[in-house]
């Protein structure tokens, strides 16, 4: 099962938006807030088009269960951030993050629950992690 929390959040104040370091931040942060495991570093790009309304900083990071994204619009007051994760998490700690950080109570979100048919369990069977693990451990061992 994979479960995706979708927001948008609106008027935020432009300063916010445009604040590099804040929505590095963000993503830095969010992982640890919502009890995920980050696999990347932050990638932050600063977001050019034909349309110059149309300029902003996106992002993400990956996480062990899959990413966390985030689509800042200073021109329009809003940012959309998804958390896309095959584990649960706590929807209201995401969403009373992203208010907290962005300083705004004016939210719109949404949650989908995917691959319902998937066959990756919920906990890993015990013989199957444990040759997993052996083989990185040997993997490791042959590089140096």
């Amino acid at each position: 099962m994979l479960v995706h929390l979708m927001l948008e959040l609106y008027n935020i104040d432009r300063g916010i938006l445009e604040n590099e370091p804040l929505l590095r931040r963000v993503l830095t942060e969010y992982p640890d807030r919502v009890g995920m495991e980050k696999v990347s570093p932050v990638h932050l790009y600063d977001i050019e088009t034909s349309n110059p309304l149309d300029a902003g900083m996106s992002g993400f990071v990956v996480i062990a269960q899959s990413h966390i994204s985030l689509h800042a619009w200073p021109e329009y007051g809003e940012v959309d951030i998804d958390i896309c994760s095959c584990k649960e998490f706590s929807q209201e700690d995401a969403i009373a993050y992203a208010k907290e950080i962005f300083q705004t109570d004016d939210v719109e979100s949404h949650f989908v629950v995917r691959a319902t048919r998937s066959l990756r369990p919920d906990e890993p069977d015990p013989a199957r992690l444990e040759a997993a693990l052996a083989a990185r451990r040997k993997k490791a061992t042959e590089v140096r």
